[in-house]
């Protein structure tokens, strides 16, 4: 298993079908989020107030990390799915000319 490419099939079936990021991978990864925190501190030191703060930058998006994912309630599940519904029956209502 070590000595095996991270694109190796074998690799890949035994992730769930997600191939291996590469080391240069991870590491771009893991620089281009300093540089991003490096370049919101020079940005945040630099304001007058504290409302002109920028937003905290997002992380770069590491697609072999599935920990990192947040899991939704069965409660929350429901409400989204809920509401979409509720959305979707009124379009219907204004497509149909029921509600303006």
């Amino acid at each position: 298993m070590r000595g095996l490419s991270p694109r190796a099939a074998t690799r890949t079936v035994l992730n769930h079908g997600r191939p291996e990021p590469t080391g240069e991978q991870v590491l771009l990864a893991d620089v281009f989020d300093m540089i991003q925190h490096l370049d919101w501190h020079v940005q945040a030191a630099n304001v007058a107030k504290r409302s002109d703060l920028p937003k905290r930058p997002k992380p770069y998006p590491r697609w072999w990390d599935t920990t990192s994912r947040r899991t939704h309630s069965p409660e929350r599940v429901a409400r989204i799915e809920d509401a979409r519904r509720r959305q979707s029956a009124r379009r219907r209502a204004i497509a149909e000319g029921r509600i303006a």
